[in-house]
Protein backbone atom coordinates (compact mmCIF):
# COMPACT_ATOMS: atom_id res chain seq x y z
CA UNK A 1 0.00 0.00 0.00
CA UNK A 2 1.43 3.56 -0.55
CA UNK A 3 2.36 5.77 2.19
CA UNK A 4 -0.15 9.12 1.11
CA UNK A 5 1.05 11.87 2.91
CA UNK A 6 -1.40 14.45 1.75
CA UNK A 7 -3.11 16.34 4.05
CA UNK A 8 -6.35 16.85 2.31
CA UNK A 9 -7.78 14.84 0.36
CA UNK A 10 -7.29 15.87 -3.78
CA UNK A 11 -10.15 15.80 -6.13
CA UNK A 12 -9.57 14.88 -9.73
CA UNK A 13 -9.96 18.22 -12.12
CA UNK A 14 -8.90 19.91 -14.99
CA UNK A 15 -8.80 24.07 -15.14
CA UNK A 16 -7.02 25.89 -17.31
CA UNK A 17 -4.30 28.27 -15.27
CA UNK A 18 -1.59 30.52 -16.04
CA UNK A 19 1.79 30.86 -13.92
CA UNK A 20 2.58 34.23 -13.26
CA UNK A 21 6.30 35.32 -14.09
CA UNK A 22 8.39 37.74 -14.29
CA UNK A 23 6.33 41.08 -15.23
CA UNK A 24 3.36 40.42 -16.63
CA UNK A 25 4.09 37.47 -18.13
CA UNK A 26 2.08 34.51 -17.62
CA UNK A 27 2.47 30.64 -18.29
CA UNK A 28 0.37 28.74 -19.31
CA UNK A 29 -0.76 25.44 -17.71
CA UNK A 30 -3.24 23.05 -16.53
CA UNK A 31 -4.51 22.20 -12.94
CA UNK A 32 -5.12 18.73 -12.36
CA UNK A 33 -6.13 16.65 -8.46
CA UNK A 34 -6.95 20.02 -6.46
CA UNK A 35 -7.10 19.81 -2.63
CA UNK A 36 -7.62 22.65 0.08
CA UNK A 37 -3.81 22.42 0.28
CA UNK A 38 -2.54 22.01 -3.06
CA UNK A 39 -2.61 20.71 -6.69
CA UNK A 40 -0.60 19.08 -9.67
CA UNK A 41 -0.07 21.09 -12.52
CA UNK A 42 0.34 20.71 -16.43
CA UNK A 43 3.01 22.46 -17.62
CA UNK A 44 5.97 22.99 -20.48
CA UNK A 45 9.14 23.24 -18.76
CA UNK A 46 8.49 22.92 -15.21
CA UNK A 47 12.53 24.14 -14.53
CA UNK A 48 11.64 27.76 -15.66
CA UNK A 49 8.90 27.90 -13.02
CA UNK A 50 10.17 29.28 -9.78
CA UNK A 51 9.85 27.44 -6.43
CA UNK A 52 7.60 30.14 -5.31
CA UNK A 53 4.96 31.85 -7.84
CA UNK A 54 0.91 33.01 -8.10
CA UNK A 55 -1.41 30.71 -9.89
CA UNK A 56 -3.60 32.54 -11.73
CA UNK A 57 -7.29 30.84 -11.97
CA UNK A 58 -9.34 33.21 -14.09
CA UNK A 59 -8.83 35.31 -16.67
CA UNK A 60 -9.14 38.85 -15.04
CA UNK A 61 -6.98 37.37 -11.97
CA UNK A 62 -9.43 37.80 -9.44
CA UNK A 63 -9.15 33.87 -8.36
CA UNK A 64 -5.32 33.08 -8.02
CA UNK A 65 -3.60 30.74 -5.21
CA UNK A 66 -0.12 31.68 -4.18
CA UNK A 67 1.91 28.09 -4.45
CA UNK A 68 5.08 26.58 -3.26
CA UNK A 69 6.64 23.61 -5.37
CA UNK A 70 7.18 20.68 -3.49
CA UNK A 71 8.04 18.28 -6.22
CA UNK A 72 9.18 18.56 -10.11
CA UNK A 73 9.17 16.35 -13.05
CA UNK A 74 9.64 17.56 -16.75
CA UNK A 75 6.64 18.19 -17.93
CA UNK A 76 4.28 18.34 -13.98
CA UNK A 77 4.69 20.19 -10.53
CA UNK A 78 3.02 19.17 -7.40
CA UNK A 79 2.19 22.36 -5.74
CA UNK A 80 0.86 23.59 -1.95
CA UNK A 81 -1.05 26.58 -1.34
CA UNK A 82 0.49 29.22 1.23
CA UNK A 83 -2.85 30.11 2.13
CA UNK A 84 -5.79 28.17 3.17
CA UNK A 85 -8.85 28.75 0.86
CA UNK A 86 -11.41 30.66 2.95
CA UNK A 87 -14.75 28.90 4.37
CA UNK A 88 -17.25 29.70 1.14
CA UNK A 89 -14.38 28.54 -1.12
CA UNK A 90 -14.12 25.38 0.17
CA UNK A 91 -17.23 23.87 -0.90
CA UNK A 92 -15.96 24.00 -4.13
CA UNK A 93 -12.45 23.74 -3.92
CA UNK A 94 -11.65 25.97 -6.64
CA UNK A 95 -13.61 29.26 -6.98
CA UNK A 96 -15.81 29.38 -10.30
CA UNK A 97 -14.86 31.41 -13.04
CA UNK A 98 -17.31 34.03 -14.13
CA UNK A 99 -15.69 34.79 -17.44
CA UNK A 100 -14.68 31.80 -18.21
CA UNK A 101 -18.72 30.17 -17.87
CA UNK A 102 -19.51 32.40 -20.60
CA UNK A 103 -19.92 29.79 -23.39
CA UNK A 104 -19.79 32.70 -25.74
CA UNK A 105 -16.42 33.84 -24.63
CA UNK A 106 -14.96 30.34 -24.06
CA UNK A 107 -11.77 29.39 -25.18
CA UNK A 108 -9.21 26.12 -24.01
CA UNK A 109 -5.75 27.18 -23.31
CA UNK A 110 -3.07 24.89 -23.60
CA UNK A 111 0.58 24.32 -21.57
CA UNK A 112 3.14 26.21 -23.14
CA UNK A 113 1.46 28.93 -23.67
CA UNK A 114 2.99 32.42 -22.74
CA UNK A 115 1.79 36.19 -22.39
CA UNK A 116 -0.98 37.91 -20.49
CA UNK A 117 -4.31 35.78 -20.64
CA UNK A 118 -5.76 37.94 -23.36
CA UNK A 119 -2.23 37.77 -25.53
CA UNK A 120 -0.98 34.43 -25.27
CA UNK A 121 1.38 32.84 -27.59
CA UNK A 122 2.54 29.28 -27.83
CA UNK A 123 6.25 29.13 -26.79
Amino acid sequence: MINDKRKAERRPVRYTAWVALKGDQLHGCVLHDVSETGGRIDIDESEAIPDQFMLMLARNGKARRKCRVVWRKPRQIGVTFQQPLADGERASLVPKFEADTDAGNATVETPGTVGTPETAKTT
